[in-house]
This record gives C-alpha cells, structure tokens and sequence, in this order.
C-alpha cells in the first residue's frame, strides 16, 4: 500500500474553531468526516479547492516528470509513482493510497493537478523536515518516511503559504493512533515503528502502553490551544464496558501533528 507526506513548508499551524472527527468501519482505509461544531467555527480545510473523483481542470496529461534532488535520487523515484496516479486523473484512487493524509485534506489538495505536475518538473531541493519542490502556484513536500517508504504522497500547498495543517489534521493524528489500540488501524501497515504518531521524548512516549485495554473510541473534537498546538478530546470504551473522556495534547513536529500526553 502507497504512503502518505506531510508538508514541512511551516510547522505553525493556525487553527480555529473546532472539529468532530467521526470514527468509521474498514481495516485499510477509514474515511475522516469533519463538521464545524461551535459558534462561528468553520469546517476544518485545506488550502486547495475541493474536487470531485475527476482530477484537473485542463487537458488530461500524459507525462508526470519529476524533478532530480541532487545528492538524493531516491527522492525523485519515490515521487514519480504518485506523480503518475495523479496524471491518470482518479483522485479517489489517490485518497485511498495516501491514507495517512487526512482524506478530505488530500482530496483537497490533489485537486488541480496540473500546476502541481508543472511543479514536480522542476529540480527538488532538501528542505530541513522534508524534500521540496517550488513552483510560481504551489509547492510539492514530501517527508523523508514517505520518501523511504517508495511511494511518497507529499502536501500540497499554495507556494508561500504558512501553513500546510489544519484542524482535521490533529484529529486524524489521534484517529490512527486509536484505530491502531482498538485493532482496526486505517492501514494493515499504520505502525509507529514506521509511521511514528508520537512526540519523540514526549511523556506519551515514554509510556506507550498508556491506552492498552481500550476497545472503541467515540467522536473527535478538536481546539486550537496555542501557535501549532491542538487539543482533541475523545471518548474512550475499555474492555470492561467503561466509557470516559480524554483529551490528548498535540503539537506541530517534523512529522506533522504528533501526540504529547494524554489528560483523562
């Protein structure tokens, strides 16, 4: 299964308002579902136009270049299989393989697929978190996980954006992490070894067994707490029936949204 990239253009997310993140059946692909839910909060989005399963708005392309990063030529190869998804024009076929996108950011973000094959043409650099390309419209970045993992599905981002994370974002972050405790992770392949949901040093990671006995989980609500920090609270079943709240703390790391610690 293809892997998913989270962009490293800024790691200051500017959230607003709050978000539910409904939680749904499938072991290799959970669909996200966000709607606002307070006063003027708005539904978490991302920085490109919504599309539906036909990708592009022009003249269906026939050739998907990706651009060399020198010193690095693993980055291009690892590229040049989702480039060539995206020019075959079935978004959906993508929001399934890039599940560790959130599905409405990547539907989103892979909705105008030419500038961001026009991008991809153009030689790649090393960024600090991730491996960029840079285009007048937008800007193509894919982590160095997604480049390992051989098929890199990278953020899209308008070039000169602040911000590539939103609202749906941090709660996806805690959908995997729970979706991994209660045997149904999105992918068969969704591990942390791999995939790491966790802040390195964090007190969450130094307890990784924090959640062990938990059996289901019940809607998601994210609030921004500060400058790239989130909180998304979170009902919890264990093994004996007992349902309660929790709160996990987010911040913004070189992997995207990572979880801190958890408040029950």
């Amino acid at each position: 299964m293809a892997k998913s990239g989270v962009a490293a253009l800024s790691f200051v997310a500017a959230l607003a308002g709050s978000v539910v993140l409904t939680a749904c059946g499938g072991d290799d692909q959970h669909t996200a579902h966000t709607t606002a839910t307070t006063g003027s909060a708005q539904p978490a989005t991302s920085s490109a136009p919504q599309a539906s399963s036909t990708v592009g708005t022009t003249s269906p392309a026939t050739t998907a270049q990706v651009g060399e990063v020198p010193g690095i030529p693993a980055a291009a190869a690892a590229l040049r299989p989702w480039a060539a998804d995206l020019a075959a024009g079935d978004l959906d076929a993508l929001v399934r393989k890039c599940w560790t996108i959130d599905p409405g950011n990547a539907r989103a973000m892979y909705a105008d697929r030419d500038p961001i094959l026009t991008t991809l043409a153009q030689p790649g650099i090393d960024g600090q978190w991730a491996i960029l390309w840079k285009g007048p419209v937008v800007t193509v970045s894919a982590k160095r996980t997604e480049i390992a993992s051989g098929y890199a599905c990278p953020r899209v981002a308008p070039t000169g954006a602040t911000t590539t994370f939103n609202d749906a974002d941090a709660a996806y972050a805690v959908y995997r992490y729970l979706s991994r405790f209660t045997g149904k992770p999105v992918n068969s392949a969704d591990k942390e070894g791999d995939y790491p949901l966790v802040c390195p040093g964090s007190t969450l990671a130094n307890n990784p067994g924090r959640l062990t006995g938990t059996v289901a989980f019940g809607e998601l609500t994210t609030t921004a707490t500060g400058l790239g920090d989130a909180e998304v609270t979170v009902s919890l079943t264990n093994s004996a029936n007992v349902t309660q709240p929790a709160t996990f703390l987010l911040s913004i790391g070189s992997e995207g949204y990572c979880l801190n610690d958890i408040r029950a």
